[in-house]
């Protein structure tokens, strides 16, 4: 592995790792609100604008309408979500936030916000410039990754490599 592969990869582990301690952190001082870190996810999914369709959350979230039926279920028993049907058309399922769920949802809005203006402050303009390329060609490169092909392409390389 190349010195700038390795360093690369080193930041990155790293960084997405304290990144989920720090969240975890976050969500653990708001379990008063009973919440785990993926229902707190879900409520972010959820938003507080108009209400929206399941599909439209699960496409978001990127689970199966099964998996979020699950999640919503248990948010809706907790009080944080409500389930809408429109007079329009009853086959349509809505959710939004109750006011409940909006303190939660605050809460980690504000922890994001926080994060941000802290990683920018003390960076110079074009500091930030290049902070934002660099993480939309790291976005860009998760987002289009199809992580059965990549999964696979991992496990043959190591198999060639051990001469399988």
């Amino acid at each position: 592995m190349s010195n700038s592969t390795q360093v690369l990869n080193d930041i990155l582990v790293r960084l997405f790792n304290r990144i989920l301690t720090i969240e975890q952190n976050a969500i653990e001082r708001a379990q008063t609100f009973g919440l785990t870190i993926t229902e707190i996810h879900v409520l972010e999914a959820v938003g507080m604008d108009e209400p929206k369709s399941m599909s439209e959350i699960a496409a978001q979230l990127r689970v199966t309408l099964g998996t979020l039926t699950t999640a919503i279920n248990r948010l809706v028993k907790k009080g944080y979500v409500s389930r809408i049907r429109p007079e329009t058309d009853r086959r349509v399922v809505l959710v939004q936030l109750t006011e409940a769920g909006k303190l939660p949802y605050r809460i980690h809005e504000r922890f994001h916000r926080e994060m941000v203006h802290s990683i920018l402050n003390g960076l110079s303009e074009e500091e930030e410039i290049t902070l934002i390329k660099s993480m939309q060609k790291l976005y860009q490169f998760f987002n289009k990754v199809d992580e059965k092909q990549f999964g696979d392409k991992v496990i043959a390389a190591v198999g060639e490599e051990n001469g399988q």
